[in-house]
């Protein structure tokens, strides 16, 4: 002999309008900020660069500008005067990854000027640098990219190429804001 089954009671699912339940509503995923404004330590600029990126977020492309300017007095025994290096690095990366932590790939020129002056006195301070020039650069690096607006991060190897003075193994780390 088989025990009867218990009928069993299923509930109506709750009305959508219903105000003791919460309403769920989906939410689009924040899509990554296609601007960004850093500054780069060491890096492609040299000693440092302000720097303006625009993301092609269809192809993982990103185009960069950035400038720096030191400066810097010279004294000897015959006389002073002060040196000044510019730099203006533009760059083209290629990113790889997730959509937070990306490896950056990256290829350009960062265009120098180096100029000394001279002092009262009429000393010149000229080096065989002097002037403008162009350096080849690469980014081979991380940079974590937040999803919408917020603190982007960077870190990196970013040699360069100069005819003139040679190969310069060469590194840098970013901070700035994507928006």
């Amino acid at each position: 002999m088989t025990p009867a089954l218990a009928p069993v009671e299923v509930a109506p699912p709750p009305a959508a309008n219903d105000p003791g339940v919460p309403a769920v509503v989906p939410q689009p995923a924040e899509e990554a900020a296609p601007n960004a404004v850093f500054v780069e330590l060491l890096g492609n600029g040299l000693l440092y660069s302000i720097n303006y990126e625009r993301r092609l977020l269809a192809w993982n492309l990103g185009l960069r500008a950035g400038a720096s300017f030191f400066t810097d007095k010279i004294s000897s025994a015959s006389g002073s005067g002060s040196l000044v290096l510019a730099s203006f690095p533009l760059v083209v990366s290629y990113f790889l990854g997730p959509p937070r932590h990306k490896l950056e790939l990256g290829l350009g020129a960062t265009i120098l000027y180096v100029g000394a002056s001279s002092d009262s006195t009429g000393t010149k301070y000229e080096g065989s640098v002097s002037g403008l020039g162009v350096a080849a650069t690469a980014v081979i690096g991380y940079r974590y990219m937040p999803r919408g607006r917020g603190v982007t991060l960077g870190a990196g190897f970013t040699p360069l190429l100069r005819e003139t003075k040679g190969f310069l193994p060469w590194g840098g780390v970013s901070a700035g804001y994507a928006f």
